[in-house]
């Protein structure tokens, strides 16, 4: 039987802090960042005529983060 992670105790189950909440996502956002590959870009606005112009555009795209 294969079995991945681990049981869940009492102490596991009591409720966070929304700072600590806050604290652990900021943890895992910086260690996803790390692992992402592409890097983020900045902010930019693409307008296309029509829908199959935004398609084309988007299928050309190598980095997810852009669409």
């Amino acid at each position: 039987m294969k079995v991945v992670g681990k049981r869940r105790t009492s102490a596991d189950l009591t409720p966070l802090s929304p700072e600590e909440s806050w604290r652990r996502a900021a943890v895992l956002q910086a260690q996803a960042e790390l692992l992402n590959p592409f890097p983020r870009p900045r902010g930019f606005v693409f307008k296309a005529k029509t829908r199959e112009e935004y398609e084309r555009w988007r299928k050309g795209q190598k980095n997810p983060r852009l669409w």
